[in-house]
């Protein structure tokens, strides 16, 4: 008589896993990548498929953003804002700034919805206590509406402060909207009583894919790392900057952070980006955006560029691309984690062999070691390819800014690895013309003074450390 034992049940487990590979096929369009998970599935029974459903899916339907496009009105709304605030002029002076400009603007609307916009008022806002200075002045300001967006957002003393404030501006009649991450702002998430309070004073407060279900357990590779704060659709603020005690200059860390204030239409674009997560993250459709002020005469050009997991795909990923491909000077690239795709990695070593200036600021400390030493295993072939990279000495580095050829500045939430190009919402802002990269520059070229460069005694270092780096590296898409 034939007994159903132990032994029988793991073999039918094991051939029920399996069927994922059709699966597996079906979605990953990278051969490297599919075949990578399909040998994990076969080779380590039940651990395999268990990784891959935590971090194999890299895409997601994304609500908010089909809600946009489905919608006649708010598109019709999106333009107008758009076209009321591009004087010919403006546009026109930029465009002819620089030959790859104009393609760089076209290309990057196709992937990221929204078009350059002109007459932006910019301040740079470098580390948190001026950034934090700026978020109280904009939540004292508001009039109607302020909506936040934070991939963390403790809840210490700087993030019970700016509470405090959100909860005095409802009392005076402005609405307020707050998402937050909830596997980055997980320790907020934990405070129930705090969130029940900020839902009893009027604010509007929801997670971003919270880790909650068995049937997506996939939520947690796909994160909102959105720095974002929006006052009025007039004004917004936006870069590499959470909301923490721990991010404070005083602080024994030290972190180096960048951020943007913007007053002008752009603001009401990313307002737009935040109404798509909102969507996405409640089933909710807030008001339409609107911008009303009067334009800031002689004010930059600026675009915002929003990608993720979703139908906008690696818009993020192809700015930056487009922007190394257009480089006939200079490329100054501050990031915090330098894990590059094929692409970058190639696009990096030609502009340095094409004779521009390449230079890499990258932590010399950083607070995922691992990912720091994953990324050092690709700096060999950069260096000789006449690279420089030079490693910050003066802090926790996790600002991320782009500058080219002195017309195009990036500045946002997006790293240059893997996770910001394929799996995290990351939204940057493309700010077209001289004077402002003039000013980036020089936070570039300050942040040097406090950084050692690599030479010679980093390409003789030992076996074992590169055996770590090329170890660790094998994990990057992980990292």
């Amino acid at each position: 008589m034939w007994s159903f034992s132990t032994h029988h049940l793991v073999k039918i487990l094991y051939v029920g896993t399996l069927f994922l590979i059709p699966f597996i096929i079906t979605q990953k369009k990278n051969p490297i990548s599919a075949l990578a998970w399909i040998m994990a599935t076969v080779l380590l029974p039940f651990v395999g498929p268990l990784f891959y459903l935590l971090f194999g899916t890299d895409r997601i339907r994304n609500r908010g953003l089909e809600k946009l496009f489905s919608s006649t009105r708010m598109r019709k709304s999106l333009r107008e804002i758009e076209n009321r605030s591009v004087p010919d002029e403006s546009i026109n002076r930029v465009l002819q700034s620089h030959p790859a400009v104009p393609d760089m603007i076209k290309i990057c609307k196709k992937f990221s919805l929204f078009d350059a916009v002109a007459d932006n008022r910019l301040e740079l806002l470098v580390d948190a206590e001026p950034a934090y200075a700026k978020m109280e002045e904009m939540i004292c300001g508001a009039e109607q509406h302020i909506f936040i967006n934070f991939y963390i957002f403790q809840p210490d003393r700087i993030g019970r402060h700016f509470f405090d404030l959100l909860k005095e501006q409802v009392r005076q009649g402005v609405q307020v909207y707050f998402l937050y991450d909830a596997i980055g702002s997980r320790h907020l998430g934990m405070k129930r009583r705090l969130l029940q309070d900020l839902r009893r004073a009027g604010i509007e407060v929801s997670d971003f894919l919270p880790f909650r279900t068995f049937f997506k357990p996939w939520n947690l590779n796909l994160r909102n790392h959105r720095k974002i704060l929006v006052v009025d659709d007039r004004q917004a603020l936006l870069g590499s900057l959470n909301v923490g005690e721990d991010f404070l200059n005083a602080h024994k860390k030290r972190w180096r952070e960048t951020s943007v204030w913007l007053q002008g239409a752009a603001a009401a674009q990313l307002r737009w980006v935040f109404s798509e997560d909102w969507y996405t993250a409640t089933g909710n459709v807030l008001s339409i955006p609107r911008y009303s002020a009067t334009p800031e005469k002689n004010g930059s050009v600026v675009q915002v560029v929003a990608s993720g997991p979703d139908e906008r795909g690696e818009a993020v990923h192809h700015a930056f691309i487009l922007g190394l491909a257009m480089a006939q000077k200079t490329v100054f690239l501050t990031t915090p984690y330098f894990i590059p795709d094929q692409a970058f990695y190639l696009a990096l070593k030609l502009a340095a062999l094409r004779d521009v200036d390449v230079r890499l600021l990258l932590p010399g400390k950083s607070d995922h070691p691992f990912v720091r030493l994953a990324g050092r295993s690709y700096y060999d072939e950069l260096l000789e390819s006449g690279v420089k990279i030079y490693e910050y000495t003066g802090g926790i580095l996790h600002a991320k800014m782009l500058t080219v050829d002195g017309v195009l500045s990036i500045i946002g939430s997006a790293n240059i690895d893997v996770r910001s190009f394929r799996y995290n919402f990351e939204v940057n802002l493309q700010i077209y013309g001289s004077e402002f990269a003039r000013s980036a520059e020089e936070v570039f070229f300050h942040d040097l003074k406090k950084s050692r460069k690599l030479g010679g005694e980093f390409l003789h270092r030992s076996r074992p450390v590169r055996f770590v780096e090329n170890t660790l590296r094998l994990s990057s898409p992980l990292l």
